[in-house]
């Protein structure tokens, strides 16, 4: 699951780091049913207003085209939204399935 998880928090870290005020991001890994999921929390407040909102989603859709190939592959489910915890921001997540990243790994091997 190595390869898969590591393509996956780097994606997620990137994105963060791009859109998001400050440099303090919040990571999570957690192994349960078979599945890993990467939750990684940035301070980017979610906007108000619609239409920056819409924009906002789409940038932050376009910054993670990688991770949604990764995450396909390995069959898992990923997005975003709002951080339910205090001070807010956004939370990014993908879920990579046990058996669905051990395949990604060995196809990416030579």
């Amino acid at each position: 699951m190595t390869d898969a998880a590591v393509q996956a928090l780097g994606e997620l870290t990137a994105c963060a780091y791009r859109l998001a005020p400050t440099t303090e991001l919040y990571v999570s890994l957690r192994y349960r049913d078979n599945a890993l999921r990467v939750t990684l929390y940035d301070a980017h407040p979610r906007h108000t207003h619609p239409r920056l909102a819409t924009a906002c989603d789409t940038r932050r859709r376009a910054a993670l085209r990688v991770l949604a190939c990764v995450v396909r592959a390995c069959a898992g489910d990923w997005g975003f939204g709002d951080a339910r915890e205090p001070g807010g921001g956004t939370r990014m997540w993908a879920v990579l399935p046990r058996e669905g990243a051990r395949t990604y790994t060995e196809a990416a091997a030579p």
